[in-house]
């Protein structure tokens, strides 16, 4: 993945787009990653499959009630699960 600086990347937003268009760009803020630029079609294709994992978990949630099973976990518990899920 390729890197800019803030800095560079206000100077250089041209390349930095053009960049962008063929895989995630990375920009950092005083020596640390802080944002990642993406093309638009990369962005909705990462929505996309973070909406379907999310209906998932929730089908899978009504379902355990369907079956009387209940959860004593929390809900950050939870979530903290399905983001390591979608991290892999």
């Amino acid at each position: 993945m390729k890197t800019f600086t803030a800095n560079e990347a206000k100077q250089k937003l041209g390349l930095v787009l053009d960049t962008a268009r063929t895989g995630p760009v990375t920009i950092t803020k005083h020596g640390r990653p802080e944002f990642v630029l993406t093309s638009k079609e990369d962005y909705d294709s990462m929505a996309e499959l973070k909406y379907e994992n999310l209906k998932r978990e929730v089908a899978k949630g009504f379902d355990a009630l369907d079956r009387g099973e209940f959860s004593t976990r929390t809900f950050e518990e939870i979530l903290a699960e399905v983001k390591a899920e979608f991290n892999q």
